[in-house]
């Protein structure tokens, strides 16, 4: 025996031969290092990041300003064939139609759409992961009633049922949470069943019942720790969604109440003055562009994070090059 050969033998499992450790890395640290590498999902985290902190500065824009979002300033606000005054040293961003400062606004109103996006979102991975879990594992009659239901919901027209919603129970930010999250939990419910119905078949699952384990104990100790990255892919998606369904719902009356700036009520108020006010028009509507398709492209980044095929295609056509 050669003498590489001895100290080949003699050097422990996981030890590089120069006495190195070789450490192992997890699922979740691959896919934050493929995220990572990925230029557009962290220049995309990057604007949500500086979004977020855009929202949670309203009280200091306010005070900047020196205007509340919901005063009128006639006097300075409109000029006088009562137009909303343009974009100025009082007024950044201009004023609206009837002499608010539109910055102020759109700033308190990035604090509303997304605080609905990211709570509807949470609410409905919740309720859909819990009945996507259910439905998958359980089968039988379970499977076949939570099943239904999910086909019954995706099936609702959805924005005529908000709207009934809101005359009759008041447009409240609340309720929009509650009705967005409900549309929006049968999505993340499908997915989920698809993939415990998977699961449940494999052999672990096989080991964990022959050990004496009950389905509750499966369940949250075996299938959901493997449903946290397509649960997160899907989550990731679903807060662009809410925010558009909450804007869509407050232009048309049905989402927030109409005294709280919110960027879809913004749009309804401004669109008789696309033509002499384009700030008016322009502040919402770009923020509300900018904000879901940073979301949709670092939800994008998230999915082939997790997907680790994207790395050995990357690689594949690298060498095709």
């Amino acid at each position: 025996m050669s003498l590489t050969e001895a100290q080949a033998e003699v050097v422990p499992a996981g030890v590089e031969p120069s006495g190195r450790q070789i450490q192992g890395r997890s699922p979740w640290r691959l896919a934050f290092a493929r995220l990572r590498r990925d230029r557009l999902a962290m220049v995309s985290l990057t604007v949500i990041v500086l979004m977020v902190l855009f929202a949670l500065s309203a009280p200091l824009w306010a005070h900047w300003t020196g205007h509340s979002f919901h005063k009128t300033y006639p006097k300075t606000g409109l000029d006088e064939s009562g137009q909303p005054a343009g974009p100025n040293g009082e007024f950044w961003l201009g004023a609206d139609s009837i002499g608010r400062d539109v910055l102020v606004r759109a700033v308190y109103g990035a604090r509303v759409s997304l605080m609905v996006g990211l709570a509807a979102t949470a609410l409905a991975t919740v309720f859909g992961v819990v009945t996507g879990v259910l439905s998958g594992f359980l089968g039988g009659w379970v499977d076949t009633v939570l099943a239904r239901f999910m086909d019954i919901v995706l099936s609702f027209p959805y924005v005529l049922i908000a709207i009934v919603i809101a005359t009759t129970f008041g447009a409240s930010v609340p309720m929009t949470i509650i009705v967005i999250a409900f549309f929006s939990f049968a999505a993340m419910a499908r997915v989920v069943r698809g993939q415990v119905l998977s699961l449940r078949e494999k052999e672990f699952i096989e080991a964990a019942r022959s050990l004496g384990a009950g389905s509750l104990r499966i369940m949250a100790v075996d299938v959901l720790p493997n449903l946290v990255a397509p649960v997160t892919v899907l989550a990731s998606l679903l807060v662009p969604q809410a925010i558009v369904f909450e804007s869509t719902l407050s232009f048309l009356g049905a989402g927030v109440d109409p005294s709280t700036p919110s960027w879809g009520s913004m749009l309804s108020e401004a669109q008789d003055y696309y033509r002499t006010a384009w700030w008016f028009l322009f502040v919402p509507a770009g923020l509300l562009l900018v904000t879901t398709f940073a979301f949709n492209i670092l939800g994008d980044g998230v999915r082939d994070a997790f997907d680790p095929r994207t790395e050995r295609l990357i690689h594949k056509g690298r060498r095709h090059k």
